[in-house]
């Protein structure tokens, strides 16, 4: 998939100078995900990220005793997954398409590696990746408030 025909929805890819998206481009596959097939578990090792090009992914999280609930949906330009950026690099949750599901999926261990040599790059990614965390932390605590409030 050529990247410049999703960059303008992706923050990410957006921040990324020509050379860094030629880059991006270099460690990327397209995949695609049947309406409600697992895209990683929890736990799993987070060897890829993802940029959601069309459809939805639910983040879930395991409830014991409890159905996995959806903590935020993902949609066309969101990056899926954050949990490679950071050591142990083990998935938070699990990931799931709410329909058929297009993504651009990147190799983490190549991303890392380049972000080691290119700090401007890591400056960017880390920035993007950062912002996510506090959105989803923000979004899991709604979503728990939610959820305790109907029991």
């Amino acid at each position: 998939m050529n990247l410049r025909s999703i960059r303008d929805s992706s923050e990410l890819l957006t921040r990324l100078s020509n050379t860094e998206l030629e880059f991006f481009e270099t460690v990327s596959h397209e995949a695609q995900l049947a309406n409600g097939e697992i895209l990683f578990e929890e736990g799993g090792a987070a060897e890829s990220f993802f940029i959601v090009a069309t459809g939805k992914i639910g983040l879930e999280m395991t409830i014991p005793g409890r159905a996995p609930v959806v903590i935020q949906t993902l949609g066309p330009g969101d990056l899926v997954g954050v949990s490679w950026f950071f050591p142990p690099y083990r998935w938070n949750w699990r990931a799931r398409a709410l329909e058929d599901t297009t993504l651009v999926a990147f190799d983490a261990l190549e991303v890392r590696r380049e972000c080691e040599v290119n700090r401007d790059l890591a400056f960017e990614v880390q920035g993007v990746v950062a912002e996510e965390v506090v959105r989803r932390l923000h979004r899991t605590r709604i979503q728990l408030l939610d959820l305790y409030r109907t029991t």
